[in-house]
């Protein structure tokens, strides 16, 4: 009597749901809650600008590190970034939004694991400067552009010179997707990031349920 083939058995498609989940999640659900904000409970909006469509920070954006080499960019996706873009100096007013970012990095709790920091210095600047900065400011990224890539920035950001001195929302997907005036209280970036981060976790969980 001939073997019979053997069938395979039916693949499980629990690591497949699990990496849209662990990827797409925190994307799909800011923009499902910002852009229906019924679903909230009353008086939950958001408290910054909305960039629609989003801007990727793309490869054609020159970015640099203090030392002179490439920015490594493995670490502007697959977290949500509080993103600071500020001219050649960083004055008094540049240093007070950096240690506000810090602050609402902190205040997020356990999830601040999940939120970098980074400056992006738009003008010609000491080399020596960036690097005080990203040591005064352990954990945050430091980049530097050059004129071109200042001029592709400020394109991107289409705001021009006023488009400095802001605090930006980046994506988890490499998007910046929401912005914030330079006189903006910090609260209300810790505010937003609190919903980014409750409604990202509620996906991932819903995505992962019943494919345990």
């Amino acid at each position: 009597m001939s073997d019979s083939p053997v069938k395979p058995g039916k693949r499980s498609l629990a690591p497949l749901w699990t990496m849209v989940a662990v990827f797409a999640a925190p994307v799909i659900a800011a923009w499902f809650f910002y852009l229906n904000p019924e679903y909230l409970p009353a008086g939950r909006t958001n408290k910054g600008e909305l960039i629609s469509p989003v801007l990727p920070l793309t490869s054609d954006v020159a970015l640099f590190s203090p030392d002179g080499s490439e920015l490594d960019r493995s670490g502007l996706t697959g977290k949500w970034t509080l993103v600071y873009v500020a001219g050649g100096e960083c004055t008094d007013a540049c240093l007070d939004r950096l240690i506000a970012i810090r602050q609402v990095r902190l205040a997020l709790g356990e999830s601040r694991l999940g939120v970098g920091r980074m400056l992006i210095l738009t003008d010609p600047v000491a080399a020596d400067l960036a690097s005080s900065l990203e040591h005064k400011f352990d954990g945050m990224q430091v980049a530097l552009t050059d004129a071109s890539g200042r001029e592709r920035l400020l394109d991107l950001l289409g705001e021009g010179a006023a488009a400095l001195d802001r605090i930006y929302i980046l994506d988890p997907m490499g998007n910046l997707m929401m912005r914030y005036g330079p006189a903006a209280p910090a609260k209300d970036t810790l505010k937003d990031m609190e919903r980014l981060l409750k409604a990202s976790k509620n996906w991932i969980k819903g995505a992962q349920y019943g494919h345990e």
